[in-house]
C-alpha cells in the first residue's frame, strides 16, 4: 500500500528533537570541560584541550539560542551540525593525546543523533563514519604522533561497540518509525463527520486499512433500532455492502470472545491457537473464534478483531489476510475500533436529533395552527349560527353578525399569512405585511371574546410588555389566547381576568375566571399534572417547549392560571 506519510503532521516535531540535541550537546561539552579543567594543573596540552572545549561549549550555548524559537531551519543545517560535530569530537581525542581518550564516548552521542535526525539511515552511516573516524584518528597518534599508549584490543572493543550501538539504534529507529507511521495516521483520520452511516463505513474501511496496513478490512455492525445486520468491506479501493437480517449470523464470533480483540493465524483450524486481548493483559485460548458462517462468506484465515461497543452502534471490525501479525497490534486496533465507534454512534445520534427536532417542529406547528386557524374557524362558526337565527326575525343584527364573521375571516387570513410567512426559509423581503402590537391583538381578542361569547375580559399590561422580545410576545399571546378562550367556551364563565408581571430576568401571566373549574380541584404544578396526565394541554406543551413553570388553582368558585416564562431565549 503506498504511503501517505507526506501528508501527515509531522511528528515528533523537529523543532522538539533539535532542542533535545543541543540542550545534550551544552550538557557533555560542559561536564567535559569541568572534568578537563580540574585535571588540567598547569600541564600546557591539557589547557589547550580545555581552551578547545570551552570554544565548543560557547558554540553549543549559540546552538540552543538558534533553535529555541526557530523561524525554520535552513536546508542542510542538520547536517553541517554532524559534520561539525563529527571534526570536533576528533580533535578532543587527538589533544587528549591518546586514543583510549574517554571522549570516545562522545562518538556514541554522534550516532544517537544521527538516529535521532535521519533514524535507521542515520544511525547506520553515523556508526560506519564514526568508526572510519575513530580508526583515522588512531592510526594519526600512532604514526604521526608516535604515541605508545594505543592499545589495538582497547580499538576493536570500541569499534565493536559501535556497531552495537549504531545496529541498536538502527532497531530502536525502525519500531519507532513504525510507531510514528501508527500515530500520524491515526491522526490524518478526517475531521468532518459523513452524514449517511454507507458513507462512514466506507471511510472507516479505508482509514482502517491504511492505519493496520490490512490487505481487506470487514465492518459489521447492527442497524440501531432496525433488527439488520450492516457489512462493509474492502481496502481502500472498491467498498462493498451488504445489509441482512439480523439472525443471519447472531453473534459475529463464538461465545467468550464478543467483547474482546483477538487474533489468530488460521481461524479454520479447530485446535488453532488465539491471542486475545483483556483487562489489559494478553491471553491464549485455542479454537475457531469466527462465527461459522461469517468465515465462509468472506473465506477468513488469518484474521485480526476488535468489539464495537458504542452508546447506539454495536458490531466487529475484522483484518483480514493481514501476512505478518503482532500482538501490539491489538492495542492500536483498540484505538482505531474505538474511533470508529465513535464516529458511527455520532452519525446515528445526529440522525435521531434531527428526526427530534422535525418531531418537535411538527408539535409546534400543530399547536400554532389549533391557536389560530382552529380558533378563528371555531368562533365564526358559533357566529354563523347565531346570524342564522337571527335571520327572520331581527335581519339587521344578522348582517352585523355576518360583518363581524368577514372582518375575522379577514383577520384569520392575515395570522396564517404571518404563519407561513415564518415557516419559510428566509428569502427576498416581500411586500410589508401590516402587524399589530401585542396590546392591539390582545385588545381585538377581548372584543372578539366579549361578541362571541359574551364574556367580560379585564387586561392589565404592565410598561415592560413593551419591551419583551418579538419571538416572546408572540407565544405570551398564544398563551392568553388559548387560555381565555378555554375558559370562555368549557368554564361558563362570566368575567376573566388577565394580568401581565414583568421582572428582571421573566414574564409572569395570571389568568383567572369565574367559572366552574376542572373536573379536578386543588393547586398543581406542570410536573403533577403531568404525572395526572391531566390538561390543560396546549397550555402545557406550549410552556414546557419555552422552559417555563405552570400553577393551576382550580376550584367549584374558578380556575387560576399562573404562567412564569424566562424572559431571555433558554439555550436547549
Amino acid at each position: 500500500m503506498a504511503s501517505k506519510l507526506n501528508v501527515y503532521p509531522e511528528y515528533p516535531p523537529r523543532v522538539r528533537v533539535e532542542w533535545l540535541i543541543a540542550i545534550s550537546r551544552v550538557l557533555i561539552a560542559g561536564g567535559a570541560l569541568i572534568a578537563v579543567a580540574m585535571t588540567a594543573q598547569g600541564r600546557a596540552d591539557n589547557w589547550v584541550l580545555t581552551y578547545t572545549l570551552g570554544w565548543y561549549l560557547i558554540y553549543s550555548l549559540l546552538l540552543v539560542g538558534l533553535v529555541w524559537t526557530p523561524v525554520r531551519f535552513a536546508r542542510g543545517w542538520d547536517l553541517a551540525q554532524h559534520a561539525f560535530d563529527l571534526a570536533a569530537f576528533s580533535l578532543f581525542m587527538l589533544f587528549a593525546e591518546s586514543p583510549e581518550s574517554p571522549f570516545f564516548v562522545y562518538f556514541i552521542f554522534l550516532v544517537i543523533v544521527g538516529a535521532l535526525r535521519w533514524e535507521v539511515q542515520g544511525a547506520i552511516w553515523s556508526a560506519v563514519v564514526t568508526i572510519a573516524v575513530y580508526a583515522a584518528v588512531s592510526a594519526y597518534a600512532v604514526i604521526v604522533l608516535r604515541l605508545p599508549s594505543f592499545a589495538l584490543h582497547t580499538f576493536v572493543i570500541r569499534a565493536v561497540y559501535l556497531v552495537v550501538v549504531g545496529a541498536l539504534l538502527a532497531y530502536l529507529s525502525a519500531y519507532q518509525n513504525q510507531f510514528q507511521r501508527e500515530i500520524n495516521r491515526v491522526v490524518s483520520w478526517p475531521r468532518k463527520l459523513p452524514r449517511e452511516p454507507r458513507d462512514l463505513a466506507g471511510e472507516i474501511v479505508t482509514q482502517s486499512a491504511e492505519i493496520l496496513e490490512a490487505p481487506r478490512v470487514l465492518l459489521v455492525w447492527e442497524e440501531p433500532d432496525e433488527g439488520d445486520v450492516n457489512l462493509a468491506w474492502g481496502s481502500g479501493g472498491e467498498i462493498s455492502w451488504a445489509t441482512e437480517p439480523e439472525a443471519t449470523y447472531g453473534s459475529f464470533v463464538v461465545p467468550g470472545y464478543e467483547h474482546k480483540s483477538l487474533q489468530a493465524a488460521d481461524v479454520t483450524d479447530d485446535n488453532g491457537r488465539v491471542i486475545h486481548w483483556v483487562n489489559g493483559s494478553f491471553r491464549r485460548r485455542y479454537g475457531r473464534p469466527i462465527n461459522p458462517a461469517l468465515q465462509a462468506r468472506f473465506g477468513m484465515r488469518a484474521v485480526q478483531s476488535w468489539s464495537l461497543d458504542g452508546e447506539l452502534v454495536h458490531g466487529r471490525l475484522f483484518v483480514l489476510d493481514k501476512p505478518r501479525m503482532r500482538i501490539d497490534d491489538l492495542i492500536v486496533g483498540e484505538v482505531v475500533a474505538r474511533l470508529a465507534v465513535s464516529r458511527l454512534d455520532s452519525t446515528y445520534l445526529l440522525r435521531h436529533l434531527n428526526q427530534a427536532a422535525a418531531f418537535e417542529e411538527r408539535l409546534r406547528v400543530a399547536r400554532d395552527l389549533h391557536d389560530s386557524l382552529l380558533q378563528t374557524i371555531a368562533g365564526t362558526a358559533l357566529q354563523l349560527v347565531a346570524a342564522r337565527r337571527l335571520l327572520d326575525r331581527d335581519p339587521t343584527s344578522a348582517r352585523v353578525r355576518l360583518e363581524e364573521v368577514q372582518n375575522q375571516l379577514e383577520h384569520g387570513e392575515l395570522e396564517m399569512r404571518s404563519f407561513i410567512r415564518r415557516l419559510r426559509p428566509a428569502v427576498a423581503p416581500e411586500a410589508a405585511v401590516p402587524k399589530l402590537g401585542l396590546r392591539e391583538r390582545l385588545e381585538e381578542l377581548r372584543r372578539r371574546v366579549d361578541r362571541q361569547w359574551e364574556v367580560n375580559v379585564r387586561l392589565h399590561l404592565d410598561a415592560g410588555s413593551d419591551r419583551w422580545p418579538e419571538a416572546l410576545a408572540e407565544d405570551v399571546y398564544r398563551i392568553v389566547q388559548e387560555g381565555v378562550l378555554n375558559a370562555a367556551k368549557h368554564a361558563d364563565a362570566s368575567v376573566i381576568a388577565v394580568d401581565f408581571a414583568t421582572t428582571a430576568d421573566s414574564v409572569r401571566v395570571q389568568i383567572s375566571d369565574d367559572g366552574c373549574g376542572f373536573p379536578f380541584h386543588g393547586k398543581y404544578n406542570l410536573w403533577t399534572l403531568n404525572e395526572m396526565n391531566q390538561g390543560p394541554w396546549t397550555l402545557k406543551e406550549r410552556v414546557a417547549a419555552l422552559r417555563g413553570d405552570l400553577t393551576l388553582q382550580t376550584a367549584d368558585t374558578g380556575t387560576e392560571l399562573l404562567i412564569t416564562l424566562p424572559l431571555a431565549p433558554v439555550a436547549s
